[in-house]
């Protein structure tokens, strides 16, 4: 029997436990499964090994048939799916059956796994039932993002890639984002701190990751802005992306005039590809804003629906603008849904003649998503697989 992952206290009880009958005495032993076991996912640990003992040795053999069915853990991800026999050779009372974990980097709940017994050849199944549970403890941050939805055209008639991140690099590229940072509100009683932390946001396997955690009574995110980087008047773009879920969460793709820092909000104009209310994760909504000054500020926009139960959180979509001088046109997997035209602003100045730039974030709270409560389950991530302007 392998011991050497058992606390020395356990060791010492299963020995006594199994030491101090009288062995070779003919008497049928029972079988017992008496610890559940509880270890991290990480390379030191991919076998969990369960110590099974009887309860008085004996001189016949005794065998004893065992399998493993999940419980959260799922069999071929998260360990490998067993059944077998353990024999006692006689006068032994002490084995191991040994289940596989396999290890990964992606973040997930701690999982668990039962191990059963079946059935005995010269043994007695302790109570009619023995099984021991198996938690698999997780502590890797890495998200894991399946690629599967909707795929945008690589090509336009009539236009030109002029610029693109696909985020295939090891990092962030500082040519292209730079970062909001703080716990300011940012003017909707937001509750996250905005960090440049690569806990809250990283690439991996193509996608850029954005993510909202809670620590303790705290949350922590990060808003990405292209400002003084890239720049666009005008286009076809497409973000292809994943959203987050649930009360209070809300994740945006959208853009600000270039001339925010001396226009002000919302004079510079704000366009936004996507909005989406964690608590209402099948919708999404597109949207203007514009006003003079703040005191005259206006908005107009649009939402689309995913109907059967879909919500945003299952798949990529291709989130989408077409943006002219005559107007703006939003697109969800290359289907319209909303358009405004370049009189929408009425006597206002039209802003939407300018350049623009990028903002990528998840707000924890605010004025229209609300605040988390015990429904809204973290890490919640936004992961964008591109962002691409043709013209």
């Amino acid at each position: 029997m392998k011991f050497q992952h058992l606390p020395f206290v356990l060791i010492a009880c299963l020995v006594l436990f199994s030491c101090d009958k009288d062995e070779a005495n003919g008497a049928v032993p029972e079988v017992l499964l008496p610890i559940n076991i509880s270890q991290l996912e990480n390379e030191e640990n991919t076998l969990f090994e369960f110590p099974i003992v009887l309860s008085v040795g004996t001189d016949r053999e005794v065998t004893v048939t065992y399998e493993v069915k999940p419980i959260t853990a799922t069999e071929g991800e998260d360990y490998i799916a067993d059944a077998g026999t353990i024999v006692f050779l006689a006068g032994t009372t002490a084995a191991s059956i040994d289940i596989e974990i396999i290890v990964d980097e992606f973040a997930e709940e701690d999982e668990q796994f039962r191990v059963v017994l079946t059935s005995s050849s010269n043994g007695l199944i302790a109570n009619g039932l023995q099984e021991a549970i198996g938690t698999i403890r997780n502590d890797d941050t890495v998200i894991q993002v399946s690629n599967e939805g909707y795929e945008a055209a690589n090509e336009y008639p009539g236009r030109t890639l002029v610029w693109s991140d696909e985020f295939d690099a090891s990092q962030i590229n500082p040519q292209h984002w730079t970062y909001d940072l703080g716990a300011s509100g940012w003017g909707n009683q937001e509750l996250q701190n905005y960090t440049s932390n690569s806990e809250n946001s990283y690439v991996s396997n193509g996608n850029l990751m954005i993510v909202a955690k809670k620590n303790g009574s705290q949350y922590t995110s990060a808003r990405l802005k292209s400002i003084g980087l890239q720049e666009y008047q005008y286009g076809r773009i497409d973000v292809r992306a994943i959203l987050p879920f649930g009360q209070g969460i809300w994740p945006a793709i959208w853009m600000l005039g270039a001339n925010f820092p001396s226009a002000g909000w919302p004079a510079c104009g704000e366009i936004d590809i996507m909005e989406l209310i964690g608590s209402s994760p099948s919708s999404i909504h597109g949207t203007v804003h514009f006003g003079n000054s703040y005191p005259q500020h206006q908005y107009t926009g649009g939402s689309r629906y995913l109907s059967g139960g879909q919500t945003f959180a299952d798949e990529f979509h291709v989130f989408s603008i077409d943006w002219d001088e005559n107007g703006i046109t939003w697109l969800l997997d290359d289907q319209p849904f909303y358009s405004v035209d370049n009189s929408v602003s009425g006597n206002q100045n039209y802003p939407f003649d300018n350049p623009f730039f990028f903002i990528l974030n998840v707000a924890v709270g605010g004025q229209w998503p609300g605040y988390p409560n015990a429904t809204t389950t973290f890490p919640q991530f936004m992961a964008v697989d591109y962002v691409r302007v043709y013209q």
